[in-house]
């Protein structure tokens, strides 16, 4: 187990999403491999490496200060790896619906996967801010997600 402080997770967390696909290939040492999308799992990724999470993923990172670390791809694999090595996560159920699970997540802060049922590499994780369950779970609709799992920061 590790320790994750929502402070240092979430500026981050923000930093890699600030940049554009192509600047975050060319600091990964992935720009010979095209510009891939940089999703909520990689993202995530990126910020549990930063603040020192021990991190198994599938991916290795060839440049940069992560260099020689593996990423997740896939919001599935990730939210199980959390699962495993940080906590259990509060499972949110989504029998009231998605607006209801906003509802729920209004004003809360940690980490939120929205699990789909085809493989590692489905769903869609990241940062809640307090203020963010509106627009992830508007997002996370289109996936039809089938469990939600929450990790609370402080």
């Amino acid at each position: 187990m590790f320790n994750l402080s929502y402070a240092h997770f979430a500026n981050a967390y923000r930093r890699y999403a600030s940049r554009d696909v192509q600047t975050l290939a060319a600091e990964l040492g992935w720009a010979e491999q095209g510009a891939q999308r940089a999703n909520g799992a990689l993202v995530t990724s990126l910020a549990l490496l930063s603040v020192g999470a021990p991190l198994t993923g599938t991916q290795a990172i060839a440049a940069g200060p992560l260099a020689g670390r593996r990423v997740c791809r896939g919001a599935n694999r990730l939210a199980d790896w959390l699962s495993e090595r940080y906590a259990l996560p509060e499972i949110i159920p989504l029998d009231q619906g998605l607006g209801e699970v906003a509802g729920q997540l209004f004003g809360r802060r940690g980490i939120v996967a929205f699990i789909q049922g085809n493989g590692p590499s489905g769903g869609l994780i990241g940062l809640l801010d307090g203020h963010s369950a509106q627009s992830l779970c508007g997002k996370a609709a289109a996936r039809h997600p089938l469990d939600i799992r929450f990790w609370e920061l402080r």
